[in-house]
């Protein structure tokens, strides 16, 4: 059982990794001559094919076990990273056409491999503990997550970091971390063995329209709600600066103390939920749903730094309650009577919704920001108030309440 932790160091060292990766973007282009532009553009290509191999991946940890699938993930991670060392490494000696090649096909990479992590670690933590234990055990994932997110801030705000170095001992450790699950694999595996069985391609369609049909709410409330982080992470810089007429480091490292606060408040919030919610969902969704809405009225109508704070403290509340909720919801199945072979699957679903809600949250912001039809503000608003309308419904949702009441 102790060994369960290892999902719980992979998701973390997944999230960690990432915000290193978002916090030297800005060294990486000023050291390597690669363009931010094509950085980001290199991001989003991963992205996009990290949305659809997600579920890919969860699906076939459910027969080729979660240790062998995640130790595909570290690895692609390892290899994602080598290619941006060695762009330092060969900095003088490599033209900037093959530094941009390396960039995309680091993310490239990214997208075909570590889209397996968080999902396959999710499963692998659900395939041991009963169903009344799997809220709990989600929002600890959630934890990790979050306790990862802490590090890029942490590297902008004390700027004595040699990033170049970072870069280094994350590819080392994420290639040890790989090694030592891969070695894992070949112990006797946690996930169920089906045996060799022969899929009708309408049988497998057939079999994930069942899935979809049963968390279609909770999936939709991952995608909406990710897509308010992603309009969070690419609008509130640009707010701050606007609102409070800083310059850009000032805003830039405003930004950063905003997402290490707020990172490390859902981590305490999140441990507070246990003990008070218990397995119960709903206070989870009420409480952040209301939050969520009160948080963005503040912010977009706020004047001054302590307003900004204070709608910060409601958005922690929901970003600590509402994921591991969702993420629970869309776990349950109804599927089959041996509930362990459709976990990867279902967190799958949500590892879809999360990447693509990420892109499109980033996608309505900037189109608004370029297109100066809409206000930034009421896209925000509009995003946080789909997501309380949503929650209402799977609030008094017969058939959310049926699916959980039939699981447990």
């Amino acid at each position: 059982m102790n060994k369960i932790y290892i999902a719980y160091l992979n998701t973390f060292t997944f999230s960690c990794i990432q915000m290193v990766l978002y916090t030297t973007i800005p060294y990486i282009a000023e050291e390597t001559g690669v363009v931010t532009s094509n950085i980001i553009a290199a991001i989003g290509v991963g992205s996009f094919i990290f949305s659809f191999m997600g579920p890919f991946w969860a699906t076939k940890s459910d027969r080729l076990g979660r240790k062998r699938v995640l130790s595909f993930g570290m690895f692609g991670m390892a290899l994602s990273f080598m290619l941006l060392a060695s762009i330092f490494i060969f900095n003088e000696s490599l033209s900037l056409t093959m530094k941009i090649t390396f960039v995309y096909l680091s993310r490239i990479l990214y997208g075909l491999l570590c889209s397996a992590i968080v999902p396959v670690s999710q499963a692998w933590q659900l395939d041991h503990f009963d169903s009344n234990d799997h809220l709990k055990i989600l929002t600890r994932n959630s934890m990790c997550l979050n306790l990862g997110r802490i590090t890029g801030p942490i590297l902008i705000l004390f700027q004595q970091v040699n990033f170049e170095l970072v870069i280094y001992v994350a590819t080392i450790w994420v290639l040890i971390l790989s090694a030592f699950v891969f070695l894992m694999s070949f112990s006797r595996e946690t996930a169920k063995s089906q045996g060799h069985v022969e899929y009708k391609m309408k049988d497998v369609f057939a079999k994930w329209k069942i899935s979809i049909n049963e968390s279609f709410s909770p999936i939709l409330l991952a995608l909406i709600f990710t897509s308010f982080v992603g309009v969070l992470h690419s609008f509130l810089g640009h707010h701050i600066k606007n609102v409070l007429s800083f310059n850009g480091q000032e805003a830039t490292m405003m930004f950063a103390k905003i997402i290490l606060v707020l990172s490390i408040a859902v981590v305490f919030i999140q441990q507070l939920s246990i003990f008070l919610f218990k397995s119960r969902w709903r206070p989870r969704v009420a409480l952040g749903s209301l939050s969520i809405v009160i948080g963005t009225y503040i912010m977009m109508s706020a004047s001054t730094e302590l307003m900004i704070w204070v709608s910060i403290f409601f958005v922690c509340i929901a970003t600590a309650l509402i994921p591991p909720a969702y993420l629970s919801l869309t776990s349950k199945s109804q599927e089959n009577t041996d509930k362990t072979n459709v976990f990867g699957k279902k967190l799958g679903l949500s590892s879809f919704a999360h990447s693509l809600g990420y892109a499109l949250g980033a996608g309505l912001i900037a189109i608004s920001m370029k297109m100066n039809i809409i206000p930034e503000s009421a896209v925000v608003f509009f995003i946080s108030f789909s997501i309380f309308s949503l929650s209402l419904h799977m609030l008094f949702s017969k058939k959310v309440c049926k699916n959980v009441q039939s699981y447990s």
